[in-house]
Parts: C-alpha cells; sequence; structure tokens
C-alpha cells in the first residue's frame, strides 16, 4: 500500500448520526423540573421543554398528552423527595417532622409550591404524603368527621408559608439583578422614623421586631399555635 494513495472521501464523509434514543416518561418529567429550576413555570411549554431536551415536541406527546398533564407529574416527581418520618408512636411528633419535610421539598423548589397551592395532590408519591398527614392526624386522635378541616388547616399553613417565603425572596432577587439597593437598617429606620408615631404608634414601636424575625423562626412559632389549637379541639 503506497502512503501517497488518497483516501476515498467515502472513508472520511461525515458519517450520518446515529438515532437517537426515545425519551422516557421519566426522563421528560425529570427534564421538566430542571426546566422549572432554571426558567420558572411562566416559561414552559412543551416546544421549548423539548428542545431543552434535545428532541422534537412530538416525541413528548407520546408520553404526556398535554402541559397540564406534566404539570401533574412534575408536582408528583418533586413531592417524591419528601422522606416520611418513620412512625416513633408520637403522632404529634410524626405530623411535625412531615410538615417540615414537606416545607423544605417545597422550599427547594421555587415553582412546587405555587404548584401545589393550584393543583390535586393525586399523584403516587403525593399520595403517600397526604396518607402519612392523614394517619398521624388519626393517631393523634382527630375525628373522622372533622378530619379534612384539620388537614387543609395544615397543609395550607406549610405551602402558603413556602409561597409567601418565595414570594419574598423574588422580589429581592429582581431588585438585585435590576440594580435596585435593597433596603437595609438604616433605610428603614429613617422610613419608620418619617411616619406619624400617633398615626402608626403599633408599628413604629414594635417595627424592629418585625424586621428581625427569620422565616424558619415564624414558621415553627405558627406551627406550634397551630397545632396546640387543634389539640385543643381534642379535650374538648
Amino acid at each position: 500500500m503506497d502512503g501517497r494513495t488518497k483516501v476515498s472521501a467515502a472513508w472520511v464523509a461525515d458519517k450520518p448520526p446515529r438515532r437517537q434514543q426515545p425519551l422516557s416518561r421519566e426522563q421528560i418529567v425529570r427534564g421538566a423540573v430542571n426546566y422549572l429550576e432554571q426558567h420558572g413555570l411562566e416559561d414552559l411549554s412543551m416546544r421549548k421543554l423539548a428542545s431543552h431536551l434535545g428532541t422534537a415536541a412530538t416525541s413528548l406527546y407520546w408520553h404526556v398528552a398535554t402541559k397540564d398533564q406534566l404539570l401533574d407529574l412534575v408536582l408528583d416527581e418533586i413531592f417524591g423527595e419528601v422522606s416520611l418520618p418513620e412512625e416513633d408512636g408520637d403522632a404529634l411528633a410524626d405530623l411535625r417532622r412531615v410538615l417540615h419535610e414537606v416545607r423544605r421539598v417545597l422550599s427547594r423548589y421555587p415553582e412546587a409550591a405555587r404548584l401545589a397551592a393550584s393543583r390535586p395532590t393525586l399523584g403516587p408519591r403525593a399520595l403517600r404524603v397526604v396518607e402519612y398527614t392523614l394517619g398521624a392526624l388519626l393517631r393523634w386522635g382527630y375525628p373522622e368527621e372533622s378530619i379534612a378541616h384539620a388537614y387543609n388547616l395544615v397543609a395550607n399553613y406549610t405551602i402558603g408559608g413556602v409561597l409567601v417565603e418565595l414570594s419574598r425572596q423574588r422580589v429581592a432577587e429582581s431588585d438585585s439583578t435590576s440594580g435596585k439597593v435593597p433596603e437595609d437598617a438604616d433605610t428603614m429606620r429613617e422610613f419608620v422614623e418619617s411616619l406619624p408615631s400617633e398615626e402608626f404608634p403599633n408599628f413604629v414601636r414594635l417595627s424592629c421586631l418585625l424586621v428581625k424575625a427569620n422565616d424558619d423562626e415564624s414558621f415553627e412559632f405558627g406551627l406550634d399555635r397551630l397545632l396546640a389549637g387543634i389539640s385543643n379541639d381534642l379535650e374538648k
């Protein structure tokens, strides 16, 4: 073989790309979770998700019929990260721990709390959390005829608290990216001092305490009172 022999173009031409393996439903859902973390709920569409996953939108519809169905699957996937505590015989402690765990997971995914507040949590992963929470309430002694009210109370408190916390974070992040100077202690003090104390006496006097409260402490404070109220119900 002569080293000067030209190599045929047939052997150096671009080879046709190998056929892409089809995505599974699980890959699509995890990809959607990842997309929401990066871009947010408003930006999500089947077309944009397909582009994010490097495929065509039509390939998604083999597994997920609509965007609404996709959001239900995403919410259930996120609830799958809730670690259910081992039941230790103390139903109140179990209830407290699972609510903290739900809060932890929803806080990790900023869009998840919005989905949980607006969509039924009927997927298998979410239902295991619902089942555990109902079981803790029942083991605590709450009557079945009122269980729906008690469940909605603790669920709405947990999800709503996360929504408020994340909304404040979004505002702070938006201010920082737009170049706005965040309000510091001096700015707040000047604002409070500018208020007529005779018109807002309580706010002026207590403002320094209001700004010091952090989200974790506020959640724990409210949860204590919430569960104490439920406990009082059981003693009647």
